[in-house]
């Protein structure tokens, strides 16, 4: 049982002030502006998985999960799925977990690996006895709210002169690519 508590490997190195600061700053700047476009479009932009996503944006910004194609394209992959099982299967204990599951393969599959969109499914699925989620749920908001993430991390990091994005949305290939 004590084997978990040690590891071979050696804790990461301490963010320095400057990560500590972008982090804090791009993450209370992209949830001000998340609840700033909800409060004057009246259009709902903001989800409890995009706080997480702010982690992976701004604390861990050159792995392959805060990359933009993995963060637009994983929330929306995942939310449809969550919706597509609400609205055929309702809510049960075996419907929640499919479509946590089907979230996961449909993201791996698409390359598009984002870990807070795993808890989408979840969201709808879990509050919707609470909440009447049509399929706008995946424009406002999944897509709209996603895109905004990237575009406050993409003005965060050209600031703090970090580099990112490692690689963007992936829907065109150049010639060398193909």
């Amino acid at each position: 049982m004590f084997f978990i508590f040690h590891g071979k490997e050696k804790v990461p190195a301490k963010s320095s002030n400057k990560e500590i600061m972008v982090g804090f700053l791009g993450g209370m700047m992209s949830i001000l502006c998340l609840l700033f476009i909800t409060k004057l479009s009246g259009h709902l932009l903001i989800m409890a998985p995009f706080g997480a996503s702010c982690v992976l944006l701004y604390a861990v910004p050159q792995s392959p999960l805060a990359q933009p194609r993995n963060i637009i394209f994983g929330h929306f992959i995942s939310a449809t799925i969550g919706l597509i099982f609400l609205h055929l299967f309702g809510t049960s204990i075996l419907s929640i977990a499919c479509a946590v599951g089907l979230s996961i393969a449909c993201m791996q599959f698409f390359q598009c690996i984002h870990p807070p969109a795993g808890a989408n499914p979840l969201v709808i699925l879990l509050t919707a006895h609470e909440i009447t989620y049509h399929w706008s749920f995946l424009f406002f908001p999944v897509l709209l709210g996603s895109i905004i993430l990237v575009m406050v991390a993409y003005a965060t990091h050209r600031i703090s002169k970090t580099q990112w994005p490692n690689y963007g949305l992936g829907l065109f290939k150049t010639p060398s690519q193909k």
